[in-house]
Order: C-alpha cells, then sequence, then structure tokens
C-alpha cells in the first residue's frame, strides 16, 4: 500500500508538459537526435566515396586507407544506436572519442611522413578539428567542452611543428602557410567558444524566466493554471465570440468540501484537490483549459463550444466526479455552472453567470449541472438574471 507522499507524487501533474513529447523523451532530445541521424546520412557517404577514390589512386592517402573504415564502422553503429532511441550520451562520447583518435593520428601524420609537405597534410586536420570543437560544446558542458577545444587545439599544433623542428625547418618566416592556417583555426576555435559560452548563458537565462513564469501562472498544489493564467484564456473565448465563434466555460465547485477537510484533515483535502485535477485533465480536450479558480472552484474554458455541448462536456465532468472514488473521503461530487459567451460580454459578466449558476447548483441539492442562459433583451455588456436549466440529481 502506497503512503501518502508516493500517491501525492503520482497525482501530482508534470510542471512542464509542453516540453516533454509524448514518449517521456524531451523536444530538444529529439531535435538532437535528429542533427545527428542526418549529419550521419551526409558523413557515411562521403566517407565511403572518399575512400573509394583513394583506392584508386596511385599515391593513396595512408590516412584515408586506413582511418576511415573505422570512422565508416563507427558512424553506421551511431546511426543504428540512434535509431534504435538507446541513450544519447553513449553515441556522443562514443563518436567524439573516435574524432578525438582520427583529428590526433592526422596530425601525427605529419610527425610520421618524411619529406612530405607538412602544411598539405596537417590543413584539413583543423576544419575536422572545428566540428570537432561544435560537437565538444553540443555534449559537453560549456567549460568542459572549451577544456577539450583547447588541448586538442594546441596538440594539432604542436605536432606539425614539432615535425618541422626535427627537420631543421622550424623557421617561422619559412611556414607563414601553416602559421596563418593554424591561427586562423585558433580565431575560429574561439568565437566558437565564446558562442558556447553566450548559448549557455541564454538557455541559463531563458529557463529562469520560463521557471519565474510557471510559478506565477500555475497553482503549485494540482500544478494547473491558476487564475491569472486563467484570464487570458477567458479573454480569447471572449474574443472568438466577437468574430463569430462560440465559446463557453465551465465553473466547478466541490461539494462539502469543507466537511473533507474537518473530517480526514487537510492533507486528505489537498489529495482530492490534486485528484480532481487529474479527473478534470482526462476529461477534457487539448484545446479546452481547465484551471483552479480558487479554493476547491475550477474553471474550464471551451473553444468554439455552444451551450449544448457545453452542457454535454459538464454532465460527463459530473458522472465522472461521482463515479470516481476518492479513498479515504470516498464519493466526492461536484456543482457546475455552465455559461456561454455573449456579444457584448467581458470577463466579469460571463464568470459572473456561470458563478450564478454553480451557487444555483448547490441551492438546489448539488452535484448537478445549472446552465446560465442570458435573456435576449439584455443589453450588452451588463449582466441580466440568468435563466437556469437543471441537470444531474442530487445525491442524498
Amino acid at each position: 500500500m502506497t503512503n501518502r507522499r508516493e500517491r501525492r507524487q503520482q497525482l501530482r501533474l508534470t510542471a512542464l508538459p509542453e516540453q516533454v513529447a509524448e514518449n517521456g523523451t524531451s523536444w530538444s532530445q529529439q531535435l538532437r537526435r535528429r542533427v545527428y541521424l542526418a549529419a550521419l546520412a551526409f558523413g557515411i557517404p562521403v566517407l565511403l566515396m572518399v575512400w573509394v577514390l583513394q583506392l584508386g589512386h596511385p599515391s593513396p592517402d595512408q590516412y584515408i586507407l586506413y582511418a576511415h573504415p573505422p570512422l565508416l564502422i563507427m558512424c553506421i553503429w551511431a546511426a543504428g544506436w540512434v535509431l534504435r532511441g538507446r541513450p544519447l550520451r553513449v553515441a556522443e562520447q562514443v563518436v567524439f572519442t573516435f574524432n578525438v583518435v582520427a583529428v590526433l593520428a592526422q596530425s601525427l601524420m605529419t610527425v610520421l611522413t618524411p619529406g612530405a609537405s607538412v602544411l598539405d597534410l596537417s590543413s584539413s586536420t583543423y576544419w575536422m578539428l572545428v566540428a570537432l570543437s561544435i560537437l565538444a560544446f553540443l555534449i559537453f558542458d560549456t567549460r568542459r567542452g572549451a577544456l577539450l577545444t583547447a588541448v586538442s587545439y594546441l596538440l594539432c599544433v604542436a605536432f606539425p611543428w614539432a615535425a618541422l623542428v626535427s627537420r631543421g625547418e622550424g623557421s617561422l618566416s619559412a611556414n607563414t602557410s601553416l602559421l596563418r592556417v593554424q591561427l586562423t583555426c585558433g580565431a575560429i576555435l574561439m568565437l566558437l567558444s565564446g558562442l558556447a559560452w553566450y548559448r549557455a548563458q541564454f538557455l541559463q537565462e531563458r529557463s529562469e524566466r520560463l521557471t519565474l513564469y510557471h510559478l506565477a501562472h500555475t497553482d503549485p498544489l494540482t500544478g494547473l493554471p491558476n487564475r491569472r493564467a486563467l484570464y487570458p484564456a477567458v479573454e480569447t473565448l471572449l474574443v472568438a465570440t466577437s468574430q463569430g465563434m462560440a465559446g463557453s466555460v465551465i465553473l466547478l465547485d466541490l461539494d462539502h468540501f469543507k466537511r473533507i477537510n474537518d473530517t480526514y484533515g487537510h492533507n486528505v483535502g489537498d489529495d482530492v484537490l490534486m485528484y480532481t485535477a487529474a479527473l478534470l485533465r482526462s476529461a477534457l480536450r487539448d484545446s479546452d483549459t481547465v484551471g483552479r479558480w480558487g479554493g476547491e472552484e475550477f474553471l474550464v474554458t471551451l473553444p468554439d463550444t455552444d451551450r449544448v455541448g457545453a452542457t454535454r462536456v459538464a454532465e460527463r465532468v459530473r458522472c465522472l466526479m461521482q463515479n470516481t472514488l476518492q479513498p479515504p473521503a470516498g464519493q466526492v461530487t461536484a456543482s457546475l455552472g455552465v455559461a456561454t459567451c455573449e456579444p457584448g460580454d467581458d470577463l466579469r459578466v460571463l464568470t459572473a453567470r456561470a458563478d450564478a449558476a454553480m451557487y444555483e447548483a448547490k441551492q438546489k441539492g448539488r452535484n448537478r449541472v445549472v446552465v446560465a442562459q442570458r435573456s435576449a433583451l439584455a443589453e450588452p455588456g451588463t449582466l441580466s438574471p440568468p435563466t437556469l436549466t437543471l441537470w444531474g440529481e442530487e445525491v442524498g
């Protein structure tokens, strides 16, 4: 039997549901998978084509001849790994490690190939180093990515100069082209590091802003939008009504909630509110908005829904509440007031009609739906006494 803390954890709604896909994977993870697959789809044919071309060359590049097959195998493995939905971190680390070894191996060729042009052997290394730096900043945090980039760059700079010094050709004036390539690569890597730092700061600030917005517009107990967040949803209905579209709201109040708190304690009362929030979310469309209006009251906005459709939704919610036991409180019912948007309504008028209908449901015995129908003679922008239609049944 689960304790109260475990039960609350099961009932609590996701804080930021828009950041998580249906399969539980974050959108950023899915985007990275697509980017990696696109890169692999481009890189695998290129590696294969370059390797095949070198096979027919009279004096093939030894690095391409022997390094490209392992890189091809690694790329094919990584593509399969990502396509199967396996942990992305493993593939990232394997690919990064292979690329580090490949860059250093290509740079070492300048030392191990006597008599060859150092610039010709090492120039492509620095372009690979730029790609490796981008990968490092994608995989690791900014500080670690910058450190790995700096170490790789220093090694790739040191190996060619070591080869030149060993040949007695280490003069700067005689190797200005190599120096220019290395300095250009260093400048590009510094720019990448700066962009990565800026990106990290931007994402951190954005995350903090989203957190503050979420806290300001979310009820901390149920995870639903709070009253402040519901105002724009109601205003959207009113704007749509002015354009000839239908819209309705439902105001729901739990019956005898004070009795639940007095009998079972406020912890159970909190559980009832969280469970009710989960039930409401399950009973509504994705386009509908449900939030905590205050206390034990919940407001539902129903875009593109007329009076008949809103009444059906309210009755479905009422039956779901009535037929779902919430231990230890047992059966928890609700009184619901339905109000449909009319031309000239504002937020106060619309919610007041729903509130009046909801209190009429309370007075008529609770556990019922009351629909407020506005008089045809009412002036726009004024609150007329609602005509009430009763639905549901009284619980004894």
